[in-house]
């Protein structure tokens, strides 16, 4: 199959879709400012990922915004993975005009390289619907300007089904310590069932489980120099973090580098397995298989190891949508962008069954249910939020070099000092930025 034909999996035209914060855009351009004068033109936009459910959001969104401003929204998903694998030539050939991206890294080293749209006038537009953390976040820090509009952001949190640890004799409410989450894995792998899930084919997902592992052994600090160089990888407080790691392989499903993210997410939908460490942003499916599987799902704080850090930091990366460079509507995408960081883009993604957590000061959430109230305790339980290794550091270590090393340890955990004297000597290779 080729790069375009897997990357580019599908594309309709409709008076709208698009997807909770990932997409694209073209079609011709004009002036910028939600609310304010319009644009010309159809706008093309791609959702990322996120299937039926995704569809229905975006499409629900689009919709809405066709009906306001008479813009036609030419709409496509993709592979999230492929997308964001080929990124970088897709924006520098004649890409869509806007698209649902990540904060951090991932935004401002592709901004750097010119290939995104500066979006600050959009976020001005916005107003003080959007808080200073969610602005900082989505600033960058070489030029100062913004190059994506903040829409959502997730916690990472250890996942499971109430009904399945209560069967184990345990309260789904109080998995708080490392010695709770191991008797609560203990007592499922003697079910039968995998105890902890894992799909890593991609090779982003273990990231997850390796970031709150170094946070909560070493704090929010060490996860940031470690992964800007300033810490090193065959440090003692480093191999320790693959200790508690190596202690979770056992419980693991053994097809781990044979599924991706959504195959652990199957496990728990269908109850074969008893949690997984993963951001909560499945939770649409679970919603969209019934309303009871939804209201079983839960989510807390990955458990304490130390007490000097206890539960203080989380992974809660933060989405939005960016604009690109070369697109043919460059206008109308940014207004397309503003629309989805506005009330009324919000309120028409939670009509089309989002259950995301919006960044947005105007969003209502008097209204939440009990799911998405426990993702606001699990947020408001850290005091430190990383972005995920993969946006908190440079893309060239993070894909290429530390993907593959946790892929070798979690293989043979055994290996570890040779894997981590590896991982080191590869970031030491690497050329300055």
């Amino acid at each position: 199959m080729s790069e375009e034909k897997s990357v580019f999996s599908r594309r309709t035209v409709l008076k709208g879709a698009a997807i909770g914060g990932v997409g694209l855009a073209a079609g011709t351009t004009l002036l910028s400012g939600c609310g304010s004068d319009k644009v010309s033109g159809s706008i093309n936009w791609t959702t990322r990922g996120g299937g039926d459910s995704g569809d229905a959001i975006a499409k629900s969104v689009n919709d809405a915004f066709t009906a306001k401003y008479g813009n036609d929204v030419i709409a496509q998903q993709v592979n999230s993975d492929d997308f964001q694998n080929n990124f970088v030539q897709i924006l520098q050939g004649t890409p869509d005009d806007a698209f649902g991206w990540m904060a951090g890294w991932r935004t401002n080293a592709r901004a750097d390289l010119g290939l995104l749209a500066d979006v600050s006038d959009q976020i001005k537009n916005l107003g003080d619907s959007l808080s200073s953390a969610a602005v900082q976040g989505a600033t960058n820090p070489g030029d100062g300007k913004k190059y994506i509009i903040p829409t959502t952001y997730y916690p990472w949190g250890l996942h499971y089904r109430k009904s399945m640890v209560k069967d184990i004799g345990m309260n789904p409410e109080s998995i708080n310590t490392w010695d709770d989450f191991i008797k609560m894995m203990t007592l499922t792998k003697k079910k039968g069932l995998v105890a902890y899930a894992m799909g890593d084919k991609q090779g982003w997902e273990a990231m997850g489980t390796f970031d709150i592992l170094n946070a909560r052994i070493n704090g929010y600090q060490y996860h940031i120099d470690l992964l800007t160089g300033k810490e090193k990888w065959t440090d003692p407080k480093t191999q320790e973090v693959f200790k508690y790691f190596a202690e979770l392989v056992p419980f693991m499903n053994t097809n781990f580098m044979d599924i991706d993210w959504d195959g652990c997410r199957d496990l728990l939908l269908q109850k074969k397995a008893g949690a997984m460490m993963m951001g909560s942003w499945f939770a649409n499916d679970f919603k969209a298989q019934s309303q009871a599987d939804y209201d079983d799902l839960w989510v807390v704080p990955f458990p304490e190891i130390n007490p000097e850090h206890g539960i203080d930091t989380i992974d809660a990366p933060l989405d939005g949508v960016s604009v690109a460079a070369n697109g043919k509507n460059i206008e109308g995408g940014k207004l397309l962008a503003e629309f989805w960081g506005s009330k009324e883009g919000i309120e028409a993604a939670i009509a089309g069954g989002d259950t995301s957590i919006y960044v947005s000061n105007d969003f209502d959430t008097s209204g939440y249910d009990a799911f998405n109230n426990q993702k606001l305790a699990v947020l408001a339980a850290a005091k430190n939020i990383m972005f995920f290794a993969d946006r908190d550091c440079r893309g060239d270590f993070a894909g290429p070099i530390l993907g593959p090393a946790l892929q070798n340890f979690m293989i043979n955990p055994k290996n570890v000092n040779k894997i981590l004297e590896d991982t080191q000597a590869q970031w030491d290779a690497l050329p300055p930025l």
